[in-house]
């Protein structure tokens, strides 16, 4: 109750009965006023009987005991802004499974805006699900095929999910984007929901509920549900076992008896199938760190280590010693050579960033679930030999040193670390000492209010410059970010603890509709929905076209196109092309190749269409013409 005080939680309650609950009440009762409401028993629970009483049974108008001289004292109303507060609590006191039914409620509201109408992203985006819907139409579960090569990129566990996905969902919706992306989106609902089981183990409730919504409203984790990607669900792997090893770190060997070794050993040998030994490594220099810590390994013993490396090998085994025998040393030299190692010793597809980087990238990434990162670091640091919090710190510090070190960064790579964040600015925000605010986390929060308002002018900047205008969602969406500045400025100014994070919810809300709902008008960034439409409209014309591009080769033209096209050279291209009457065939010709392909081929094709705009995977400007040849 302590770090609770402050205007919901008034001081009054711990030196005893509050005036306002006297016996003598102007209607003569003792008790609540007449006509004021129960109060829930959860409310009860939470705060304690005469906190509720009070916070239950004022009333506009309520006439408590009369002042000196007689005359009646009006006591305070009771606003639903109090009530909010007080539901968020109550809910945080009860029995956990009803907090984790409104986490992931609120979790898909964050992320659900923009997924479905979001297109194909390119490059890696499209890969995977691409890849996935190649491994679902020919059955094999061993290979990832991409077009005509291999996807030696990353290991099979994403693909089985994506192509799971498309099976269940009907081989009708392949082409559909956010079938594939149906896995990110329960993984990261799953993510807050281990998020809150950790920092139940942790911290307590009300900051395990706080922590799970912070988490629900961070921009990089919103971004990831939306992508058909391996991230997400990484992150849900890492956090399974980071719940086993959190309980057995804060209660000892019978937090973790039965079944809990099998799932961290499970939860070990499903990450490494995900994405290769990166979630593994988050978890093991926790337990490194744990160890160096704790001066010992011997509380690490009811992990059941030699079944529990059994069950981690009888899970990742069997497939890499399938894709080595089907593939030779083509999948180590691309996975390891190319796309770990390669990352590690230098910046990839200009993403090198020096040391320092994510540490600046953080406010933005974990935004607006950043607002309160400053209390987060100042209660890691003050409350660093409290268990719980040098948990998170051994979760964190290692992780981030190796992800800051690493040539190749992108915005994603130290997502696996923002749960603990999440634990550390929700406990140091309930934990903070009473009084205002300072004055530089005053400049500070309204720097992080007034970055709602940049981030969404973005979409219509965009819409100014195509012309499309700016729209219904984007004015939705500045409404929404502009009630949760409202809502995030009064809540901090009335020490809300728990209401500021709606006020986060509308900013997070208010970003996804303004941009993610907004991005699929602006069709000149993606290119691949019209072409894939020209290659409908030529099957109209003839019967299944040859169907050829020459210079443009993204991987959501074979996404979206329900025939494979051939990315091929201008002379390919031409020798493709049959002779009048003889068939028909469709070729994309990108115009930095559209002087070779005239010189090569040797008639002139119809003209059934031209894209103009520029690709999110290379960020280059594009003019496609559609030559139909028959």
């Amino acid at each position: 109750m302590a770090v609770l005080s402050g205007r919901y939680f008034p001081s009054s309650l711990s030196a005893g009965r509050p005036a306002s609950m006297q016996k003598t009440t102007a209607q003569g009762v003792s008790g609540r006023p007449r006509g004021a409401a129960a109060v829930p028993r959860g409310l009860r629970r939470a705060y304690g009987r005469e906190m509720t009483r009070r916070a239950g049974g004022l009333q506009c108008g309520a006439v408590s005991a009369r002042e000196k001289g007689g005359k009646p004292r009006r006591e305070t109303q009771v606003t639903w802004r109090d009530r909010t507060e007080l539901a968020l609590a109550g809910l945080a006191a009860d029995r956990p499974a009803r907090p984790m039914i409104f986490v992931a409620l609120f979790a898909l509201l964050m992320f659900l805006p923009g997924f479905f109408s979001l297109p194909p992203i390119d490059r890696d985006e499209t890969r995977f699900a691409q890849a996935s819907r190649q491994m679902a139409q020919s059955g094999d579960y061993i290979d990832i095929r991409l077009g005509e090569g291999t996807r030696y990129k990353k290991p099979v566990g994403i693909y089985w999910l994506q192509s799971a996905a498309v099976k269940l969902v009907g081989e009708s919706h392949a082409t559909e984007i956010w079938v594939y992306r149906l896995p990110s989106l329960a993984m990261a609902v799953a993510a807050c929901l281990l998020t809150y089981l950790i920092a139940l183990s942790l911290v307590g409730a009300q900051a395990a509920l706080l922590a799970a919504l912070l988490m629900a409203v961070c921009f990089v984790l919103g971004g990831e549900a939306r992508l058909a990607k391996t991230d997400a669900t990484l992150l849900a792997t890492v956090l399974a076992a980071q719940l086993v090893l959190a309980r057995l770190h804060m209660r000892g060997a019978e937090a973790v008896r039965g079944g809990w070794p099998w799932l961290f050993w499970g939860a070990m040998g499903a990450s490494m199938l995900i994405k290769g030994p990166i979630g593994p490594m988050v978890v093991g220099l926790t337990v490194l760190a744990l160890i160096v810590l704790r001066r010992g390994v011997r509380w690490l013993a009811p992990l059941r280590w030699g079944r529990g490396l059994l069950l981690f090998v009888a899970i990742v085994l069997p497939w890499y010693v399938a894709i080595t025998v089907k593939s030779g040393d083509a999948f180590w030299a691309e996975a390891l050579g190319r796309d770990l190692i390669g990352k590690i010793g230098e910046g990839q597809e200009s993403h090198g960033a020096p040391p320092g980087a994510y540490a600046l990238a953080v406010w933005l990434t974990f935004w607006p679930a950043s607002i309160l990162l400053p209390f987060g670091l100042w209660y890691g640091w003050s409350a660093r030999r409290e268990p719980a919090v040098l948990f998170c710190l051994a979760w964190i510090l290692p992780s981030w040193l190796v992800f800051e070190i690493t040539a190749t960064k992108l915005i994603h790579y130290v997502m696996p670390t923002y749960p603990a964040l999440a634990v550390l600015a929700a406990a140091g925000w309930l934990a903070r000492p009473d009084g205002p605010l300072s004055r530089p986390y005053r400049l500070f929060l309204a720097a992080m209010l007034a970055l709602a308002l940049l981030l969404g002018a973005a979409p219509l900047i965009f819409s100014l410059q195509y012309g499309t205008g700016p729209s219904v969602l984007w004015a939705l969406g500045i409404a929404l970010s502009l009630a949760g500045i409202w809502s995030v400025w009064t809540a901090m100014r009335a020490r809300a603890r728990l209401r500021v994070v709606l006020g986060m919810g509308l900013l997070s809300l208010g970003l996804s509709v303004s941009l993610f709902g907004h991005l699929a008008r602006f069709g000149h960034i993606w290119p691949s929905n019209a072409l894939a439409g020209l290659y409908v409209q030529a099957a109209g014309m003839c019967e299944d076209p040859a169907y050829l591009s020459v210079g443009y080769g993204e991987p959501s033209l074979m996404l979206l196109s329900r025939k494979l096209p051939h990315f091929v050279g201008p002379e390919e291209a031409a020798g493709a092309v049959p002779d009048a009457g003889a068939g028909c065939a469709l070729v994309f010709v990108e115009d930095r190749r559209r002087a070779d392909f005239d010189i090569a081929v040797s008639r002139q094709g119809e003209v059934i269409g031209r894209v103009e705009g520029f690709g999110l995977g290379g960020a280059d400007a594009l003019g496609i013409t559609a030559y139909l040849f028959r």
